[in-house]
């Protein structure tokens, strides 16, 4: 199944309100990202059109740029000096690349942490600063960027998933991290790497992707715990706190998650009750410790930890696997990826619950309150090193050590019939 139109994908477009960066055991969390479920994305230009994707018959998907891709975000790993000197010899490669001349942009904390170094303030003056803090928008300043280059592990790419709340750019994963089951590129081949993603050639072989799909969160907060909506609110269809009003009881936030969203007990001693609503029919009371709702990508993350099914990403599908049940017969099970899920905490529900995605931006939901959860509209895809099935295969064996085990020896003489 084809997670993307056959067409020419355009950079995204989006509206943000934010509020306080956090960071949590060394992780960074960015502002918090809501989005109007009511307004349209803006038309799509010609010059942001710079790529599309094609689906072979076996389901593999390629990229062909339509363009030069000569805007390059480089996103690297905080709080790990092991990455420094790699990063900084991929942005010394990029900005001093043969074939043409990029524009690149990094993160200011970056900028900051390489500006003594004598031979980065060489290329300091062609590059491009961005935070998360700076501008009364600043994720438009991403909105033109054709490729992103993400050095680290898993975490940095849940990370940069998180920035692009629309259209993700394709992404050039490189692994410098602790895990790096999703990053396929060992930096000692990246400048191959680089040559081959940014080569623009009649002739060129087209660069094989895998789509990785995304989930929409939305939460639909209509408990009275939350305060009454005041007309003004309904009036400028947003609350100060920067969610969205609906109705004159519901405030509405929206979140995208790579690899789960998940719906606990917190810190509360009791169990959780949920209810859990497939295409707007009741499916199961959830009473345990909450459930996870992970894509194919999060299969091999927290939902593998709670006895879920590890998926191959690109497999059509959405993972609901409960977290530590009180029934021995509530199993694991993986439904359509077009299918509408929808959480609630029931108003006779003894404790309220924690919503999270991908680990970030986690909120309380009280009994009224549910979370809905559909296939986002956007995916990721990020350029393999060989191809989809052996990436995931390598990745599946090298690092979560899958079925690894000593080979049963053979008979010293031949066995008899």
């Amino acid at each position: 199944m084809n997670l993307f139109p056959s067409v020419r994908i355009a950079s995204r477009s989006c509206w943000f309100l934010h509020g306080v960066s956090a960071s949590i055991s060394g992780v960074r969390l960015p502002r918090l990202s809501i989005h109007s479920s009511t307004s349209a994305p803006a038309p799509m230009t010609e010059t942001q059109r710079s790529c599309k994707y094609t689906t072979d018959d076996d389901g593999s998907t390629h990229l062909t740029w339509t363009k030069d891709p000569s805007n390059i975000l480089v996103i690297k790993k905080i709080n790990a000096l092991e990455v420094r000197k790699p990063f900084k010899q991929l942005v010394l490669y990029l900005c001093r690349y043969k074939e043409r001349e990029l524009s690149v942009t990094i993160e200011s904390h970056a900028f900051e942490e390489l500006k003594t170094d004598v031979e980065f303030s060489q290329v300091a003056p062609k590059l491009k600063k961005w935070s998360s803090d700076e501008g009364k928008d600043p994720f438009l300043a991403l909105s033109d960027i054709d490729l992103v280059v993400c050095m680290g592990g898993d975490g940095t790419l849940l990370y940069l998933s998180s920035l692009f709340q629309e259209h993700v750019p394709p992404v050039l994963p490189v692994h410098i991290g602790s895990l790096g089951f999703l990053m396929t590129q060992a930096f000692a081949d990246f400048k191959k790497a680089l040559d081959r993603t940014l080569t623009v050639q009649a002739d060129s072989v087209p660069l094989s992707v895998t789509t990785r799909a995304r989930l929409d969160c939305e939460l639909q907060l209509c408990s009275p715990k939350h305060g009454s909506v005041t007309q003004e609110e309904v009036n400028r269809k947003v609350s100060p706190s920067g969610y969205t009003v609906i109705g004159p009881r519901t405030r509405v936030s929206r979140m995208a998650a790579l690899n789960e969203v998940v719906i606990d007990r917190g810190a509360s001693p009791y169990l959780t009750g949920l209810e859990l609503v497939c295409n707007g029919q009741f499916v199961a009371d959830v009473q345990g410790d909450g459930v996870i709702i992970a894509t194919p990508t999060g299969s091999t993350a927290y939902a593998a930890a709670a006895g879920g099914p590890m998926v191959e990403p690109s497999v059509p599908g959405i993972i609901v696997a409960p977290i530590c049940p009180h029934s021995l017969s509530f199993r694991p099970i993986v439904v359509g990826l077009k299918r509408k899920l929808e959480v609630r905490v029931p108003m006779d529900s003894r404790v309220s619950a924690w919503v999270s995605c991908d680990g970030r931006n986690r909120q309380q939901v009280h009994p009224g309150d549910s979370v809905l959860i559909t296939s986002h509209r956007w995916p990721m895809t990020c350029i393999n090193n060989k191809a989809t099935m052996p990436d995931w295969f390598t990745s599946l064996g090298e690092c979560l050590q899958w079925n690894v085990r000593v080979k049963q020896k053979p008979f010293d003489y031949p066995s008899s019939p």
